[in-house]
């Protein structure tokens, strides 16, 4: 079986700006720099013909190139309890149109999609047992953070690996974005 989820690949320059964000809240797990992405859509655990399915569809996709910047901070809590740091993503029509799409070939491949609201982002840190003043004074500290803007010209399916350090991804397959 494999785990697979869709994203965007984030551009080096800017992973590594983001990894200097990190530090200097006890509890918080720091993403590392090479996992930073966008997830688009998580598809969960498929075997390899479902995942060959997905790629043929995915490959039949079609949605413009666009741009994108990172924009403000904020947090994910269950309960009362915040469970993860992040950067936001500026208001963009065409990625939710991406999204759009991509969630549309998996309720064809009788994949259930998230009904939340998406709000995209790009995960900081996971939190566990975190010092709530010191989130607070982070997200007040960075809530201006900003990017200059970033072209999305692929989207790319990712195969999320579990381990006991966090999970760790791997890119399978980039899909062309169409001018």
């Amino acid at each position: 079986m494999l785990r697979l989820f869709t994203g965007i690949a984030l551009p080096v320059l800017l992973r590594q700006r983001l990894s200097l964000l990190g530090g200097g809240i006890a509890g918080a797990a720091w993403v590392a720099r090479e996992n930073f992405h966008l997830t688009l859509s998580f598809i969960g655990e498929v075997d390899e013909g479902a995942a060959e399915d997905l790629d043929m569809a995915f490959d039949a996709l079609r949605a413009k190139k666009f741009s994108l910047r990172l924009k403000g901070t904020g947090s994910f809590a269950e309960g009362s309890h915040l469970k993860s740091l992040w950067v936001g993503v500026e208001p963009c029509a065409a990625l939710n149109v991406l999204k759009d799409k991509i969630d549309r070939v998996l309720q064809t491949s009788r994949i259930p999609v998230d009904k939340r609201n998406y709000l995209p982002h790009v995960t900081l840190a996971r939190l566990k047992h975190a010092d709530e003043a010191k989130i607070a004074g982070f997200m007040q500290g960075h809530n201006l953070f900003s990017t200059e803007e970033f072209p999305v010209e692929e989207f790319t399916l990712f195969e999320s690996h579990l381990t006991k350090h966090g999970a760790s991804y791997a890119a399978l397959k980039e899909y062309p974005l169409v001018s």
